[in-house]
């Protein structure tokens, strides 16, 4: 291991070696190391997640880099084949499909057409319309959805592991080992202390830590309102043969997916206190997410839960949009890419794109997320989706 690289990231999941990968991909990136505590990523949020990647979204740059995200991913196995042997990910063109049940269809409607004026294959839906094309959605709370054709889901931990396998292919180094200490002086960060008590020097940092952000920023005085949120997530089978049903998401925050062998889902409980939890909440099943799905679509009043466990929002209190973009006001040479707030996976790829650009080329080349950067965050200016997360 060397004690000094030009760029080093601070966690690699699959944002943090999203940008490791674009920032070696043509060469430029000089010697970048990756600092991962642990390269089984059994904690991790990504291979908890439901590996969802959408358009429909309120803000501009969100609809985009899910675009972007689209495309990457459907070139995936191929495109990301290492030494001749394709990467899969079980891409899946499912497509999505957003459901009005909580009195927020005016918020829909306009969404819908931004997402059309952006370029987004979308298809608005009335309540008779919905019902129609996916039966088994009988809940009269229901008065409108918007369906995205071309959206879809992979299975996030081998996204992940491309990623990774890319980037070490392309020389990144990987470094198993925990950050404990981050200095700076004049204006500059400068190095990193492991738990290890290896010391690595850097022309470059990017905290790309996800949950993990807020408390590694804090060593160096950058501070992050990103904070651990947990979810419980669910496995189960319906009873009942349903229809081909996309990724469902309603305003009552409810999703679901199809699975080959069922169906998956969770509900994340915003009241819930932040921190680290991977325990189930009791009851929450029975009490809150089992009636909200049976209300949905009746065909799941009965059904066999077959597996529990918990992930964990990088959850960006402020405005729950993510923070892409230099430390402003801070240490000139760090950069961030954490709060997705659940969008992590598929704002992957735009993020490591635009990162790099900002690195390798002093600004953002393709997409501008300006908007989304650190500054919003001092100056007390949200940059917040509207009736959607």
């Amino acid at each position: 291991m060397n004690e000094r690289y030009d760029i080093v990231i601070i966690g690699g999941a699959i944002v943090g070696s999203s940008i490791a990968y674009f920032l070696t991909r043509g060469g430029r990136g000089g010697e970048v190391a990756v600092i991962e505590p642990d390269p089984t990523y059994e904690w991790a949020a990504t291979p908890r997640s439901q590996g969802g990647v959408r358009q429909i979204f309120s803000l501009p740059e969100n609809i985009a880099m899910g675009a972007y995200g689209l495309e990457f991913y459907s070139e995936f196995e191929e495109s990301m084949a290492v030494d001749g042997e394709p990467q899969p990910i079980s891409f899946n063109r499912g497509g999505y499909l957003f459901v009005s049940d909580n009195g927020g269809h005016e918020d829909m409607e306009r969404n819908y057409h931004t997402q059309r004026d952006n370029g987004a294959n979308v298809e608005l839906l009335d309540a008779a319309a919905l019902r129609d094309r996916f039966p088994s959605i009988q809940s009269e709370d229901v008065v409108l959805g918007v369906h995205s054709p071309d959206d879809g889901w992979l299975d996030p931990y081998a996204a992940m592991m491309g990623f990774r396998k890319c980037a070490r292919h392309q020389g990144v180094t990987y470094v198993a080992d925990k950050v404990v200490g981050w200095e700076g002086d004049g204006g500059l960060a400068r190095r990193v202390t492991l738990e290890s008590g290896a010391v690595i020097e850097a022309d470059t940092f990017v905290l790309a830590a996800g949950a993990w952000s807020g408390e590694l920023g804090e060593l160096i005085g950058f501070e992050l309102p990103v904070e651990p949120l947990s979810r419980d997530c669910y496995h189960f089978k319906c009873e009942q043969e349903l229809e081909p049903l996309p990724l469902i998401k309603t305003e009552k925050d409810l999703g679901i997916r199809p699975e080959p062998d069922g169906f998956s889902g969770g509900l994340p409980d915003w009241r819930r206190g932040p921190g680290w939890s991977f325990n189930e909440v009791g009851g929450f099943f029975e009490e809150t997410f089992w009636p909200l799905l049976a209300e949905l679509m009746p065909a799941f009043e009965t059904l066999k839960l077959l597996n529990t466990w918990q992930g964990h929002y990088a959850r960006n209190h402020f405005d729950l949009t993510a923070i892409i973009g230099p430390w402003s006001g801070g240490m000139e040479n760090v950069y961030v890419a954490t709060g997705y707030s659940g969008h992590g996976i598929m704002q992957a790829p735009a993020t490591g794109r635009a990162i790099a650009e900002l690195i390798l080329d002093g600004g953002f080349q393709t997409l501008d997320l300006t908007n989304m950067g650190y500054a919003r965050v001092p100056a007390n200016k949200p940059y917040r989706e509207q009736g959607i997360i």
